[in-house]
């Protein structure tokens, strides 16, 4: 049974590639985040599928359901992006992105709002919602970069990125070509 919100979306402009929940998501996301304190009730959507059906990335609400905040937007969930975020963030490519990021200051500014936006759009309560990507305070720190998980997921989330061709030559590809998701235990 697919989880489905009790509530309609604050505005009907959300991107129309967002999806819902598949009970087939629910069993995988259960098993891809048994080992972390991940909460599926704040999950709104599906922004981004592989070629093999799998998500990619999750659209969150900003709040949990006792009300504490979620600063993501959007959550990598593709093991194959996960491995590969991490390991371009272990040769110190944050720092590289944030260099990105200092050309291109209308963009940036541009894309955080976006993103605040459509945070604001999604939620149950009538909160500030005034950081950018991530819970970044881009007032403050407009180029800080908090992760590569958090920028490749808005990247799939949104389908823009200010960094898009930075992001696409340092990932290469964007999926697995075997369907590793297909190996867990819910697919087997």
């Amino acid at each position: 049974m697919a989880i489905e919100s009790s509530m309609e979306p604050a505005d009907n402009r959300l991107p129309a590639f967002w999806e819902s929940l598949t009970d087939d998501d629910v069993s995988l996301l259960k098993e891809r985040n048994k080992n972390r304190r991940f909460d599926l009730s704040i999950v709104y959507a599906v922004a981004a599928r592989c070629s093999f059906g799998f998500p990619q990335v999750l659209v969150c609400r900003p709040h949990r359901r006792k009300g504490s905040p979620f600063p993501t937007l959007f959550w990598l969930t593709c093991p194959f992006l996960d491995r590969k975020c991490g390991e371009l963030e272990s040769l110190q490519k944050i720092s590289e992105l944030e260099e990105v990021f200092k050309s291109k200051k209308t963009e940036v500014a541009l894309w955080h709002e976006r993103y605040i936006f459509l945070r604001k759009s999604i939620s149950l309560k009538d909160i500030d919602i005034s950081t950018g990507v991530g819970g970044i305070n881009w007032h403050d720190v407009p180029y800080a970069v908090k992760c590569l998980h958090l920028q490749t997921a808005t990247w799939l989330g949104l389908r823009y990125h200010p960094a898009l061709d930075w992001l696409k030559e340092q990932l290469e590809v964007t999926e697995c070509d075997c369907g590793t998701c297909r190996k867990t235990k819910v697919n087997q």
